[in-house]
């Protein structure tokens, strides 16, 4: 990529972030109330919740100033990282997706890293739809005995 087309893409970019200043929130906020048991958003506030806790943790221990929040975002995006579900059943790929995505959002997840998530999270999907299917439950007659041996 050339000089100039770098310079205009940044250039770009510092003209959007000037025309849309960012709000006091660093994320959107996760709907409280109640949820389907499919649906994503808990596993999205637990992930939200660690992010928090390991970034108040972090600032606690140094003076509040604007490289404090920078490196105190370090050990927050781990913790993120850590609070996400297993890739395990369709349920559990599924909330991590979205944790994924969200992660991406709030900067929490770098976009590289997200590949390399999103791509794991293929990979699991892939793996649970060759998975054997369980055998039907009901009642499961026994075989008929083999024919006896003659002499």
């Amino acid at each position: 990529m050339s000089k100039e087309l770098k310079m205009s893409v940044e250039g770009r970019a510092l003209a959007f972030v000037h025309a849309n200043p960012p709000s006091n929130q660093t994320s959107a906020p996760v709907p409280e109330g109640p949820t389907k048991a499919s649906s994503p958003r808990p596993a999205i506030r637990r992930c939200c919740n660690a992010w928090q806790r390991a970034f108040d943790a972090d600032m606690a221990k140094r003076q509040p100033d604007i490289c404090a929040e920078i490196f105190a975002r370090g050990p927050a995006c781990a913790a993120y990282c850590n609070a996400m579900p297993m890739l395990s059943g369709f349920d559990g790929i599924r909330d991590f997706i979205a944790c994924v995505a969200h992660g991406v959002l709030i900067e929490a997840i770098p976009e590289k890293r997200a590949g390399h998530l999103l791509y794991a999270a293929q990979v699991a999907l892939a793996t649970l739809q060759r998975e054997p299917k369980p055998p039907a439950s009901g009642p499961q007659w026994p075989a008929a005995p083999p024919p006896p041996l003659s002499k």
